[in-house]
């Protein structure tokens, strides 16, 4: 059997690759090792936001995609996504109160056009305050929490409903190309054919461009981000956004009737290296601790999970600053393959009409955005 395109990988990136592909009117065949979901998409901070600290790092144009995709899926997900205020506290603050009010200004006028609210500073008397230690100023801001893996089952859904075959459980082992497709050999034993592939491996993005002998100059960076849940730090739907030390944020929001702290951000080797470890436990009980007056130790951690981040190497020093941007890399000699580098959960969407408009002139249709204001199941 001939599709058009093939897509090996049933994270977020895939999942919505293959919905915005059938839409467009392509033969789809999605193949998943595990199930959906299974590593990355389902280990995220469960957040759909623009990045506010992305500003930092001047990634403007991220920041502003990921603003209106926001939007989108607000309208889109109601079911599965629910505006979240945050507080930013202005204690162990690294970062001068001036420019985190210019910063919060500057994410306001990069979602313009916004259904949410517009920052602002809070009094001292504001109750979401008082689960801070005593003095704490601060701002409030607006993002959105989700559920990572539902959003990733609902865009697949979509997708089969669409004519997309989403099969899991299923290993791409072998594939050769000639100039008018690919012949690839399934675990299952089926043999199909594909005229493009789109490796949407994640954090196996290299290690299947190597064992499909496609050559690359695209670097990988494998930061690792692990998560702990304790019992309730306050009372209310509002989250939190800490500043440490080190010049990363850290997220306090609730989770299924607890408090989510994450993440960290370890460079690791290998992409099985998820899992959270001691020093990790450490660091985010220290890092609630400097702001809540509720003080938590390893022993309240009632769960935790770690995924693997498949960053776009950009050549930063730090694993913070690695650009959460997205790389699409297009090897067109004979039939042509096009790998994900990096990428975020909130820009998945946007992320497939870029790979889609990149595979028209390959594919010979005319790609057009067909999922902009189309509601997920």
């Amino acid at each position: 059997m001939t599709y058009d395109l093939l897509i090996i990988g049933g994270g977020i990136n895939g999942s919505a690759i293959a919905r915005e592909a059938a839409l467009s009117g392509l033969r789809v065949l999605l193949v998943e090792r595990d199930t959906l979901a299974a590593h990355t998409s389902s280990a995220s901070s469960k957040l759909i936001h623009g990045g506010l600290r992305y500003l930092e790092t001047y990634e403007f144009r991220l920041v502003r995609e990921a603003l209106v995709e926001r939007e989108r899926m607000l309208a889109t997900a109601p079911q599965l996504i629910r505006p979240m205020a945050f507080v930013l506290p202005h204690a162990h603050a690294v970062r001068p109160r001036w420019m985190i009010r210019a910063g919060l200004y500057l994410y306001d006028l990069l979602g313009l056009g916004s259904s949410l609210p517009r920052s602002q500073a809070l009094r001292r008397d504001d109750p979401r305050l008082a689960p801070l230690t005593a003095g704490t100023s601060g701002f409030l801001y607006w993002d959105a929490q989700v559920d990572d893996a539902a959003l990733v089952r609902a865009n697949a859904q979509d997708a089969e409903a669409n004519g997309a075959e989403i099969v899991t459980g299923v290993a791409v082992t072998g594939a050769q190309r000639d100039a008018e497709s690919w012949a690839v050999t399934l675990s299952d034993g089926r043999r199909i054919a594909a005229r493009a592939i789109v490796n949407a491996a994640g954090p196996w993005v290299r290690d299947l461009l190597d064992k499909l002998g496609v050559a690359t100059t695209s670097d990988l960076r494998l930061i690792k981000g692990s998560h702990i849940t304790v019992p309730a730090l306050w009372e209310g739907d509002h989250a939190y956004i800490l500043q440490q030390p080190d010049r990363r944020v850290v997220f306090a929001a609730p989770w299924r009737g607890e408090t989510m702290i994450g993440t960290t951000d370890v460079p690791v080797q290998h992409p099985g290296d998820a899992g959270i470890d001691a020093d990790e436990i450490a660091y985010l009980c220290a890092a609630a601790n400097r702001y809540f007056r509720r003080q938590i130790t390893p022993a309240d951690v009632t769960g935790d999970w770690s995924g693997i981040r498949a960053l776009y190497d950009n050549g930063a020093d730090e694993a913070r600053t690695v650009t959460r941007d997205y790389h699409l890399d297009l090897d067109r000699h004979a039939a042509p393959i096009l790998s994900l580098f990096g990428g975020k959960i909130t820009t998945a969407r946007a992320l497939a009409e870029h790979v889609l408009s990149q595979l028209a002139p390959e594919l010979h249709f005319n790609a057009r955005p067909v999922t902009r204001d189309r509601h997920l199941p």
